[in-house]
C-alpha cells in the first residue's frame, strides 16, 4: 500500500514538474520567423509602396543645384504633393531663379501636365518633357517603386530602427544612374546612386528614401530625400486649364 502510494506522488511530481517546465519555456518553442533577405525585403517594400492607390510626398534637394527644366532657368530645391495612381499628381514646387525664390503650382492628369506661371500664377500647359514632371517618378514599369523591386543593388539591412515611432526596415544599397536618369528628365544619376531606404515593417510600405548621385559632386552631392505619408489618403485631381 505505501509503495502505491509513493508511485502515485512521484507521478503527481511528474505532472506538476512538466507544467512548471512549460510555463517556464521548457517545452517546445515556436520556431522563429526568420528574417527574409535584404533583397527580397526590398522588393516586398517596391510591391508595398506600388500597390497604395493615393500617398502624400515630399522631396528635399540638397547639394549640387538641380535645374528643373530643360532651358536652365529655374533651379529645383523642394516638391511637396499628393500622388492618385494611376498617372494623377498635385504638387508644389520651389524653385529658385535670378530673381530669387518663387512657388510653382502643377498639376499632372490624363498624361497632361499643367503649372503656374511663377510670376502671374496663371496656368498653362507643358509640352512633355519641357519641365520635370513628379508623376514621372512614380510610374509603374520605370519609377522609384520598381527600382526598389528590380534595380536596388547590393543590398544590405543596416538594421531595425524607430522612424516615427514604427519599427522600420533600413536598408542600404545603390542603383545604377541609367536607371534614374529617365524617371528625373536627367536630373539624377549622373553615376551610381547611393540609396538608404526606410519601410515600417508591419506594412512595408517606404516612409523615406534618401538618393545620393555620387558622382555630381566631389564635395555636395545631388541628394534627393524623398518621404511618404498619408498613405490611401482621398485625392481629387481636376485639370486648372485646356491645352
Amino acid at each position: 500500500m505505501e509503495q502505491e502510494v509513493s508511485v502515485r506522488h512521484r507521478g503527481i511530481f511528474v505532472i506538476i514538474l512538466a507544467g512548471l517546465l512549460a510555463a517556464c519555456g521548457g517545452g517546445p518553442q515556436p520556431t522563429p520567423t526568420p528574417t527574409p533577405a535584404p533583397r527580397e525585403i526590398s522588393a516586398m517594400i517596391g510591391r508595398a509602396t506600388q500597390d497604395a492607390q493615393s500617398v502624400h510626398f515630399a522631396i528635399t534637394l540638397t547639394g549640387k543645384p538641380v535645374l528643373a527644366n530643360a532651358d536652365g532657368a529655374f533651379t529645383l530645391n523642394r516638391m511637396e504633393g499628393d500622388l492618385k495612381r494611376p498617372d494623377s499628381v498635385l504638387a508644389v514646387l520651389s524653385v529658385s531663379a535670378s530673381g530669387g525664390v518663387a512657388e510653382i503650382r502643377t498639376v499632372t492628369l490624363a498624361g497632361k501636365q499643367y503649372i503656374t506661371n511663377p510670376i502671374t500664377r496663371a496656368w498653362g500647359c507643358l509640352e512633355p518633357g519641357s519641365s520635370f514632371n513628379p508623376v514621372v517618378l512614380f510610374d509603374p514599369q520605370q519609377g522609384v517603386e520598381h527600382l526598389l523591386q528590380a534595380d536596388l543593388e547590393d543590398v544590405s539591412l543596416a538594421g531595425v530602427e524607430d522612424l516615427d515611432g514604427q519599427p522600420s526596415y533600413h536598408l542600404r544599397g545603390r542603383i545604377v544612374g541609367t536607371k534614374l536618369q529617365p524617371i528625373s528628365m536627367g536630373l539624377l544619376g549622373t553615376g551610381p546612386v547611393a540609396v538608404d531606404l526606410w519601410a515600417d515593417r508591419a506594412t512595408m510600405r517606404a516612409s523615406k528614401l534618401v538618393l545620393v548621385d555620387t558622382a555630381s559632386d566631389a564635395v555636395a552631392p545631388s541628394t534627393w530625400t524623398i518621404t511618404f505619408s498619408d498613405y490611401g489618403k482621398t485625392i481629387t485631381v481636376r485639370a486648372p486649364a485646356q491645352c
